[in-house]
């Protein structure tokens, strides 16, 4: 055995047991470089993840292997709701749009959709949030007036109202993200998030941690109300819901300091007075919110902040719950098990809930010839003629159920052979909805 020199071994020793120290040190105190560390690991990580984006191959992050054969309208069956249905995703001819299209798949409308141009300066955005591309881009929640005019989300990167032709009305500079929905007094509830980096404003809460907010934003794109979820959980008795895997599963940020994420609101709807009548136990103006990531949904008065009615399951990471007129809410049950294909749970699920018992049905979904799955995202629209529309975003399409369960309409957003494009939003309007009479513009 050859002699050891001790004093080697135990200078490196020690310069290892010192990185080690400094690190552990930098991390847990935020000392400077951990920021310039984390961010440039973040973006290495980034540029691997988003190769084929940056080579202009393929969005990555916009598109999902394809699930279901086809192209555009491949169900059109008598039964359908007719109208209009606007629908936002990727376009192999024309990036991230909006499209106004016909039953048989044909298009009434574009809005080409261009965050950097809506928001040369994105500074309103965390750096480890902000998208370097268009083809890093998605959107979130989407309506459309009569005239043409739709407003909508950049996820995560702020909201915007364009006319009829792509031109920006209005632009908020806001983390806002994934619904936009009307209030009947006029101006819109969107879901919003602040990044709490320091000095958190809940002693329960150490940074850092994404803080949920709900914004009331005018109609000409001023934020005029907001009001914190977490601080909602916390006055009524509901914050051990927020501690459930316990406080360190609360505060620990990710390994990239994007933070822990305890709500992730997505979804705020206020109840109408036309609806109101079918909900006894609530009142015209409360807001119905859900919470994915607690698998929550309640109902909450937005002046009193208190909390009339919750549930926590049996949906898992859900989206979009809507008032129904039926008296029950209608629930889009991601249902997401960790698999891509939802194999373990069962896939996804359009549920009704009474809020009243708290039983749920099953509207659609939940056996092996309803089998679908949207780990992420997706919406529904309940029609006028008992109809459900479905966004199943990660399969890239739209379908049309009946009351009797069958699909009467479907369209499939492909990119290629391989891939389609994730479908983020799908709204059916009457043909008479919308008061243009010629949609012709100039390219924007």
């Amino acid at each position: 055995m050859k002699n050891v020199d001790w004093a080697k071994l135990l200078f490196r020793l020690s310069c290892g047991a010192f990185v080690f120290a400094l690190g552990f040190v930098l991390s847990a105190f935020k000392l400077f470089p951990y920021s310039v560390i984390r961010d440039g690991a973040h973006a290495v990580k980034q540029v691997f993840s988003e190769r084929e984006t940056l080579a202009r191959v393929r969005p990555m992050e916009l598109t999902r292997m394809a699930r279901y054969p086809g192209n555009g309208v491949t169900v059109n069956k008598p039964g359908t709701q007719s109208g209009l249905t606007l629908i936002a995703s990727f376009f192999t001819d024309g990036d991230n749009e909006m499209r106004l299209i016909r039953m048989d798949g044909s298009v009434v409308n574009r809005w080409p959709v261009r965050f950097f141009k809506v928001f040369p300066d994105q500074q309103h955005v965390d750096s480890l949030f902000r998208p370097q591309r268009e083809w890093q881009v998605h959107t979130h929640g989407l309506v459309a007036y009569p005239d043409g005019s739709i407003v909508f989300n950049f996820e995560g990167g702020g909201a915007t109202k364009l006319d009829r032709c792509g031109a920006v009305v209005w632009a908020l500079p806001r983390v806002t993200h994934h619904s936009v929905e009307e209030s009947p007094t006029g101006g819109f509830w969107i879901p919003g998030r602040n990044m709490v980096r320091n000095n958190s404003p809940f002693p329960q809460l150490k940074p850092t941690y994404i803080h949920d907010v709900i914004l009331k934003v005018s109609a000409d794109g001023k934020v005029v109300d907001e009001i914190s979820v977490i601080d909602i959980l916390l006055k009524n008795g509901l914050g051990a819901f927020l501690f459930g895997n316990g406080m360190p599963g609360v505060q620990l940020a990710g390994s990239d300091g994007a933070g822990a994420d305890p709500t992730h609101l997505n979804d705020v709807e206020e109840l109408t007075r036309e609806m109101a009548a079918s909900f006894p136990q609530f009142r015209a103006g409360d807001l119905l919110l859900s919470l994915r990531n607690l698998n929550m949904i309640l109902v909450v008065d937005p002046v009193t902040k208190k909390v009339k009615w919750h549930q926590v399951g049996p949906w898992m990471k859900q989206h979009d719950p809507d008032f129904l007129r039926n008296g029950k809410i209608g629930v889009f049950n991601n249902n997401d098990d960790g698999t891509r294909t939802g194999s373990i749970a069962g896939g996804s699920q359009m549920l009704e809930v009474d809020p009243m018992t708290g039983k749920t049905s099953i509207r659609y979904g939940g056996t092996p010839d309803e089998h679908w799955f949207s780990s992420f995202r997706g919406r529904h629209q309940y029609l006028a003629n008992g109809n459900v529309l479905i966004t199943d975003s990660e399969s890239g399409r739209v379908i049309e159920v009946s009351p009797s369960r069958e699909i009467l309409w479907q369209y499939i957003n492909r990119y290629d052979d391989q891939y389609v494009a994730i479908m983020r939003d799908a709204l059916r309007y009457p043909e008479n909805y919308f008061t243009v009479k010629d949609w012709t513009c100039h390219a924007p």
